[in-house]
């Protein structure tokens, strides 16, 4: 690790590891022998209990302690012991852990770290003490190459610009194309895919994953009709036959999913892609109500099941309707763990990524009072599926930061992202003049990106 007396810089070292980019773990405080590092509790770091797992407190306080101690002795810290006590269930929106330096001399400090977990009204309970040293070993040369280039392989743009001179994948690596959805801000993306596949860059494509409309997306791309889905979301899905707020006074739901699947089966033959080759480059993301985790749908067994995985993916909760069954679970959208599905595609071996967003990088979703209703019904199905609805927002900016710095979660990343003065459609938009907008917008940034490769 190598840290200076600054928090910028600090944070800068925090986040060239990748565990950091992995967990979102936050340094918010460094400097005079202390440190202190946050990350959001959410579902895929808790136990069975739905309390923060040992392992990643111990992370957490072994993180804090290392930030600390670097403050006292200086760059290039390791940590040489540490022990920990296990007082609370980590439960909560965060948990913070507070390193500080007990007594540095020489090479070595030795630290304490408390850790709290903090709920949303600010209140911090003591879940774990930990004691740790620190030590500033001699630096080790390291090896030359490596020195010159901290280069950790070829990047997504070097693979893709291989791949289209010599016309073979063949080299070791995966290629994921990853799809963000957003309702009928899936328009964007959609766009994107559709000048990705009239540029000829789908053959160097291994994977398509994709969540919620962006799975709906992933399968037009599949099937080769990345260009019609593009513009059937401003010509055929903005009638009020598929969304309709007028509905949710009447206790029915916005946006009838079945009907939608239905739709882009018929228009697009998406049912007759099951059990072929090409069905086994996609996977939807869907949301399990049970666990509250994110899961990869795949190897779809005939057309009822592929569309309903479709249906499944892209099911907002309380807008769509009731959790679909399907498979002998039950399922939300994707996008309520995992809005970018750049962990699922990692996890599926993809080792770099196209990524399509649907946001400009540095903005988020936001959080209002429709959230909160909708944060409620999701307490009511499982309290694990609202605590990862509550830190949605932070994790799609952290997400998509890192998609954008070319590096996340150990994949090399290309990002394709509107502008930040692009027209951006809401998830219920049905304005056709706004989606077209949206749509060329989209296009443009695609074949600038593009024209970049070649």
């Amino acid at each position: 690790m190598t840290v200076s007396p600054t928090l910028a810089t600090a944070q800068q070292a925090l986040a060239d590891q990748s565990v950091t980019r992995m967990l979102g773990t936050r340094l918010v405080a460094f400097g005079r022998g202390s440190a202190v590092i946050e990350l959001d509790i959410r579902p895929d770091i808790s136990n069975q209990h739905g309390a923060v797992h040992g392992g990643i407190v111990a992370y957490a306080a072994d993180t804090a302690i290392a930030f600390a101690g670097g403050a006292a002795l200086g760059p290039d810290v390791v940590t040489s012991g540490l022990t920990i006590d296990y007082l609370a269930p980590a439960r909560g929106r965060t948990l913070r852990a507070t390193g500080t330096v007990l007594r540095a001399e020489g090479r070595r400090a030795a630290c304490r770290c408390e850790l709290h977990a903090v709920d949303d009204d600010g209140s911090a309970i003591l879940v774990a003490v930990a004691q740790g040293t620190i030590i500033a070993p001699p630096p080790a040369p390291a090896p030359a190459a490596k020195a010159r280039t901290g280069r950790r392989g070829p990047t997504i743009q070097e693979v893709l610009t291989e791949r289209r001179r010599s016309g073979s994948n063949d080299d070791g690596a995966t290629v994921a194309l990853v799809i963000e959805g957003g309702g009928m801000r899936g328009i964007v993306s959609a766009a994107m895919a559709a000048a990705i596949e009239e540029e000829g860059f789908l053959d160097a494509v291994d994977m398509i994953v994709g969540t919620s409309a962006g799975a709906v997306n992933a399968t037009a791309v599949a099937v080769g009709a990345a260009g019609p889905m593009a513009d059937s979301y401003a010509e055929i899905f903005s009638s009020p036959e598929f969304i309709d707020v007028r509905r949710f006074v009447r206790g029915r739901p916005v946006i009838d999913g079945p009907l939608l699947v239905q739709r882009v089966d018929e228009l697009f033959g998406f049912g007759a892609l099951a059990g072929t080759a090409q069905a086994e480059k996609l996977v939807m993301v869907a949301t399990d109500v049970a666990t509250g985790r994110a899961e990869a749908l795949t190897g779809f067994t005939d057309r009822d099941d592929l569309v309903g995985c479709l249906h499944a993916s892209g099911l907002l909760p309380l807008l769509a309707g009731d959790p679909v069954e399907l498979r002998g679970r039950r399922w939300l959208d994707g996008g309520i763990v995992e809005a970018v599905p750049i962990v699922t595609a990692a996890a599926r071996g993809a080792t770099h990524a196209i990524v399509l967003a649907t946001r400009p990088p540095g903005t988020q979703p936001a959080y209002g009072a429709a959230d909160v209703v909708v944060e409620r019904y999701l307490r009511r199905l499982n309290p694990e599926l609202a605590a990862a609805y509550r830190g949605r927002p932070h994790r799609y900016r952290e997400t998509l930061q890192q998609v954008r710095d070319g590096w996340s979660h150990g994949l090399s990343t290309l990002c394709m992202a509107p502008r930040i003065d692009d027209p951006l459609p809401g998830r219920l938009e049905r304005d056709q003049t706004a989606l077209r907008a949206a749509r060329d917008a989209a296009a443009a940034v695609a074949r600038t990106v593009l024209k970049e490769l070649r």
